[in-house]
């Protein structure tokens, strides 16, 4: 379902001139024919919106397309034109591009109202031989409308090394407010002490940048790396933004396109910055558009920015190629991350999971087994791998609950892509010392207790002709009898409840005189308590979030 609003014409909202419009902010566009995709929306959200898919599924293309119908005279620091010319972005083919072109450019006036204009590309064999790109019509009116846009490519970005760019004596003139920006920009982005000045770098029409300097700066200009000259292009374009926006205003302040994202980016600072211009979206009111391959990019907005994905705050535009039909490829909006996984790996995310288990703790064995009779799923259950012991080569058999809260507390480290399951009867007092709760869930139990003594007052509870005993082919009696030989003192259920006037030693020594019937009574339990839903929910979520955080998939 396409949920990009639909629009209206400028005229039947009693608008004149595109360049006169105030744009509050732009929705997306609804393709009806470019290339090989036919009937595709392009949707944008408030502040970040992320393009993903395999190489040739024209991502570059789609950011050309949403860009080039605007223009301004906003310029960057080095004093350039903010807009990024469209040949600079695609180029059309004298060859494969005959057919001529159409969208929609959907936008969201300071009236509120959602306009829609057509924007038709087509080619013009005489004399030039080139393409032409209409905005509404030929009327007057019609046209680029007045907003502020650039394009940046960041892999075809000349490398410094490759150019005869120098510190140069333009007037770049970054305000006080501006050179402050450019320093926490970078502080932001590649944390360091040594970043207190900066001079610029400049070849005409090649290359803009800074470079660090200054009395703690450890390298100059010829030392750049590309990542930290990527960072530098992409503020030059903030700056030219930041000087457009006028404080308090309501309107949208333009749209920034920045291809190829991660390019020489390390992983982390690939979140740094996207988290830097999302806050910086919000502040300046520029829509920022970003194209990736990045899997760890991904990653982390469908687990850090859930809300912002609900919300539209940020919208995922998947590109898929596996179910494209004759080159057109659908646009899919924050699909879920399992088909993002599979179409950027092309490997099956199931067997992925299987192969990279989630490891689980649990204090004994049949803390194991109950867990795993809750949780039921085979799909479930082979994405994880159960222990008993920290130290299953070393001939101990269970885990005391102190030694596995001392591991959250003390070495959280050593939990990393695992969690600790702790029995019930754990007090919520001593759990509040571990400060990271995702590394833990409790079993469940309405009484808080340990799934020995839970059995025992279960059976206790029952009445003599139960089915309980008829599935076990023994008596209520029967029963009574095994925990009085186990040393229970007193069979009353409130006894048996109360750790004072039952010790857990007890019931787990009823336990281990028959462990395969233990068991089986414990599966029974399962199937009768109404306890696996809720648990396997919560369970679910937790590893996903561990597979989210090393790059898994998601299980269901």
């Amino acid at each position: 379902m396409d949920s990009l609003p639909k629009g209206k014409r400028k005229a039947e909202l009693g608008l004149v001139d595109n360049k006169d419009i105030t744009i509050q902010s732009i929705l997306g566009i609804r393709i009806h024919c470019f290339r090989s995709l036919r009937d595709q929306s392009l949707i944008l959200g408030e502040n970040v919106t992320v393009l993903s898919g395999r190489n040739g599924t024209m991502k570059t293309s789609l950011m050309g397309l949403l860009a080039h119908p605007f223009s301004s005279d906003a310029k960057d620091a080095f004093g350039a034109e903010l807009k990024t010319p469209l040949k600079e972005v695609f180029k059309f083919s004298p060859q494969f591009d005959k057919d001529d072109y159409s969208y929609d450019m959907r936008l969201r006036t300071d009236t509120g109202d959602v306009l829609s204009e057509p924007v038709s590309i087509y080619r013009v064999e005489d004399n030039t031989n080139r393409h032409r790109i209409v905005v509404s019509g030929s009327e007057k009116g019609d046209g680029n409308f007045y907003y502020n846009t650039s394009f940046l490519n960041l892999k075809r970005l000349f490398p410094l090394v490759d150019t005869r760019a120098s510190p140069t004596d333009l007037a770049v003139g970054l305000s006080p407010d501006e050179a402050a920006d450019l320093k926490d920009f970078y502080e932001t982005i590649f944390p360091s002490s040594e970043y207190e000045a900066f001079v610029p770098v400049h070849q005409k029409k090649v290359k803009t940048t800074f470079a660090v300097s200054g009395a703690s700066a450890r390298y100059d200009w010829h030392s750049i790396s590309s990542g930290e000259d990527n960072l530098r292009a992409i503020f030059n374009r903030l700056v030219g933004f930041r000087r457009k926006f006028n404080a308090g205003q309501r309107a949208g302040n333009g749209i920034l396109c920045i291809d190829e994202f991660e390019s020489s980016l390390h992983p982390v600072a690939q979140l740094r910055l996207l988290d830097y211009l999302y806050r910086w979206s919000a502040k300046y009111k520029v829509q920022i558009v970003v194209s990736t391959h990045s899997l760890h990019l991904i990653q982390d907005l469908y687990l850090r920015h859930a809300p912002n994905l609900s919300a539209g705050r940020i919208v995922v535009n998947f590109i898929s190629k596996s179910s494209a039909r004759d080159g057109n490829f659908p646009i899919l909006q924050n699909p879920d991350y399992d088909l993002a996984y599979k179409e950027l790996t092309l490997t099956n995310p199931e067997k992925v999971v299987s192969a990279r288990k989630v490891r689980i703790f649990c204090e004994d064995e049949y803390a194991v087994h109950f867990a795993k009779r809750l949780i039921k799923s085979r799909d479930i259950l082979s994405a994880v791998e159960f222990h008993s012991s920290l130290d299953p080569d070393g001939g101990k058999v269970g885990t005391s609950w102190p030694a596995l809260k001392k591991l959250c507390i003390e070495y959280p480290l050593l939990l990393e892509g695992s969690l600790a399951l702790f029995d019930a009867d754990v007090g919520s007092s001593e759990l509040r010392k571990i400060k990271n709760k995702d590394l833990y869930l409790v079993l469940p139990d309405a009484d808080s207790l340990a799934i020995e003594r839970r059995i025992i007052a279960y059976i206790i509870g029952l009445e003599n002709d139960d089915a309980f005993f008829a599935r076990f082919g023994q008596e209520r009696e029967a029963f009574l009898m095994e925990f009085k030989a186990a040393n229970i003192r007193s069979l009353a259920l409130a006894d048996i409840v109360d750790p004072e006037k039952t010790s857990i030693d007890r019931c787990k020594a009823w336990a281990d005189t028959n462990k395969a019937k233990f068991k089986q009574y414990v599966t029974y339990y399962c199937d009768q308590s109404g306890l696996a839903d809720e648990f396997r929910s919560n369970f679910v979520s937790r590893v996903n979030k561990i597979n989210q955080e090393h790059g898994l998939p998601l299980i269901g």
